[in-house]
């Protein structure tokens, strides 16, 4: 599937492209570069347990379907890339996360001279042969890997990345969009989405508090009121994800966080 000399980052040889250097030459997973120097070392933070798992994790097409099957998301990016096309067409761009790839792809649509699409999962096999099937291997290079190992020989013009987790930072990849920008983005370079906010709102639910907490008062006719401490710290101490009405929504949003990604540093997070 990939070519005989072992790389794992959906670059084949005999497709080489005259962009004044070679793709294999732009991609190698080598040490990871400075932005500024391109040859000066970095410190890398190693892979963890922890991060093989959250990249094991979405090696799996479950994911992917649903967040394609995702009108709302899939569209409002299309939207976002063709919106901006003038900024793209021509212009060499970085897919963090890219998945089954199809945000890279469409930056190809939008006339993308050429397109790094980099993932750490295994997905990125199944990324490259996607790419292959619609033709824009010339364009999309797929690199297998985390954004903190792999090498971009050049500057890129644009980020693009669906980073966002649950509660917009939870299980996030926002860290790895950052370092994508410290390592390559331009000066001037664009970064979609380029901010966030995150809003807090308190609201009542009282069909799940009584089906989680309430529940335990008569289980079968057995008083098991002592589990409701428990149960209540279990409700409340990990993200819910689930659909509301307005009407359990108690009061306007409350803006807990605006994040700039031109700004926002490592450190800060």
């Amino acid at each position: 599937m990939y070519s005989s000399s072992g790389d794992s980052n959906g670059y084949h040889q005999d497709n080489k492209q005259q962009f004044g250097m070679s793709q294999r030459d732009r991609v190698r997973r080598v040490r990871a570069k400075s932005r500024d120097g391109f040859g000066e070392e970095q410190k890398v933070t190693p892979c963890t347990e922890f991060d093989k798992a959250y990249f094991n994790s979405y090696a799996h097409v479950g994911i992917h379907e649903e967040m394609i099957k995702d009108h709302v998301r899939t569209n409002t990016y299309r939207d976002a890339i063709f919106h901006h096309q003038s900024l793209i067409e021509g212009k060499v761009v970085v897919d963090v996360g890219c998945g089954t790839g199809i945000l890279s792809i469409f930056c190809a649509q939008a006339g993308a001279k050429r397109v790094y699409a980099v993932d750490a999962s295994d997905i990125a096999v199944q990324a490259n042969e996607v790419v292959k099937a619609n033709n824009l291997s010339d364009k999309v290079i797929v690199l297998h890997g985390r954004v903190e190992d792999v090498e971009i020989n050049e500057e890129v013009d644009v980020i693009i990345s669906e980073w966002m987790g649950y509660m917009l930072l939870y299980e996030s990849m926002l860290g790895s969009v950052i370092t994508a920008r410290d390592r390559w983005l331009k000066h001037g370079g664009l970064i979609l989405p380029s901010n966030a906010t995150l809003y807090m709102a308190p609201v009542t639910h009282p069909d799940r508090y009584r089906e989680s907490i309430e529940f335990w008062r008569n289980v079968y006719g057995i008083d098991m009121s002592a589990m409701l401490p428990l149960a209540k710290q279990c409700a409340f101490e990990e993200p819910s994800v689930e659909t509301i009405s307005g009407e359990n929504v108690l009061t306007w949003p409350h803006v807990v966080s605006l994040l700039t990604f031109f700004a926002v540093q490592l450190t800060s997070m």
